[in-house]
């Protein structure tokens, strides 16, 4: 980044749900049963809108992140000018819940069978998506995970599946390069929560930091809910790597980080994006003000000032998760491509072919508010560096994350 920024809400949600309800492995991706062979292209008559199918939780405990980012798809929408090549745009909200894998297939049925959507924003969670991936695949939809991070999610072949979220094993990769590169810390006690969000997170982080060269000293597991960190503090005092990295959620992550501190360990702490909330991991106490200040956390870009006025000014609140610009740049990217791909008749008639938008959403990206988007053969972004991830990297300073240059 070539300037700080400074978290811009202290009691941001930030990933936490997402990262909680997004690491699940239990769903099983849906079969359609007996579904109609699909056009090979979308067709909107004269006049008719062209709809942007969203796919979030706009219910249960999610709702506010769900909400957040169906209405920053409204707001790209809003921002192209409500119009497609002479076509009304809409934007198509369904509740999936999440993680409700019945829930969401639904939904993708739903969509799938309006001939009006000509692409879709989700589903939200790790869950969801998972499950309704067929669903989407066997119509030939284009549909782009904006808050999804789970890496095998693109893996099974997809035609369709984008995303504009970054993948959990880039995030354990930004991490090591950056202990090793920028801080020069060689060695590393790890620690992971147990769930799958985290083992996930530490198994890919061990990897690559001794790829790099770098070693781990032990690995250790806590598990969610604990409240007792002492035995754990004493391991890393003991151990005196020149990093406790913690794969895992809050408030284990800010006990975690107390703990330590309270023994004695002055080493860097390394969190993931599931700890990046000022509220939960910062504010909660006065020991855990003091106790996250220098730690280093890894999440996506914050939304700027002139992000939240312009989100502030359409809805009447400020966004409550940084997810919001994912969702805004896949909108962005789709509306892009259609724009690209979409033929129109004699009739009026608006024509999209569903493989050409695929594959201008492939080969076109975008320049977006999470930085370059570029889409591999997979779908999901792809380039060398923290910002063509998705990513960004956090330094906790005066009671606020800071973003580091």
């Amino acid at each position: 980044m070539a300037r700080r920024r400074i978290l811009w809400l202290s009691g941001v949600v930030a990933a936490v749900g997402l990262s909680a309800c997004g690491g699940g492995s239990g769903a099983k991706r849906a079969t359609p049963t007996a579904p109609p062979e699909p056009a090979a292209a979308i067709e909107i008559p004269k006049g008719q809108p062209l709809r942007i199918g969203v796919s979030a939780a706009l219910s249960g405990e999610q709702k506010s992140l769900g909400v957040d980012l169906a209405d920053a798809v409204e707001l790209a929408v809003r921002e192209r000018g409500a119009t497609l090549k002479g076509h009304p745009l809409a934007v198509a909200r369904m509740d999936d819940g999440c993680g409700d894998a019945e829930k969401a297939v639904g939904v993708a049925r739903s969509l799938a069978s309006d001939p009006g959507v000509a692409g879709v924003i989700g589903p939200m969670c790790t869950t969801g998506a998972q499950a309704a991936d067929s669903v989407y695949e066997a119509a030939r939809i284009v549909h782009i995970l904006p808050a999804a991070t789970r890496a095998d999610l693109s893996q099974q072949g997809e035609r369709f599946l984008f995303r504009t979220a970054w993948l959990d094993d880039a995030q354990a990769h930004v991490q090591a390069a950056y202990m090793l590169s920028s801080l020069r810390a060689t060695s590393a006690v790890l620690v992971d929560d147990g769930e799958p969000y985290g083992k996930a997170l530490a198994d890919a982080f061990a990897t690559a930091f001794e790829a790099g060269g770098g070693s781990i000293a032990s690995r250790e597991r806590t598990e969610r809910g604990a409240k007792d960190f002492a035995a754990l503090a004493r391991k890393v005092k003991s151990a005196n790597p020149d990093a406790a990295v913690f794969e895992g959620l809050n408030p284990e992550a800010a006990l975690v980080v107390q703990a330590l501190r309270k023994e004695g360990y002055r080493g860097y702490f390394i969190a993931p994006d599931g700890v990046l909330s000022a509220r939960d991991f910062i504010e909660s106490s006065k020991e855990a003000t003091a106790a996250a200040d220098g730690a280093i956390v890894t999440g996506g870009p914050t939304p700027d000032g002139a992000f939240v006025a312009k989100f502030r000014d359409a809805f009447q609140r400020p966004p409550g998760t940084p997810f919001v610009l994912q969702a805004h740049d896949a909108a962005t990217a789709l509306l892009n491509a259609l724009e690209s791909a979409a033929a129109e008749r004699a009739d009026g008639t608006l024509v999209i072919d569903r493989a050409q938008l695929a594959q201008t959403l492939r080969t076109q990206g975008l320049d977006g508010l999470t930085g370059t988007i570029r889409f591999n053969e997979h779908g999901d972004r792809s380039g060398d560096t923290p910002g063509d991830a998705g990513l960004a990297i956090f330094r906790v300073a005066n009671g606020r994350f800071e973003a580091v240059p």
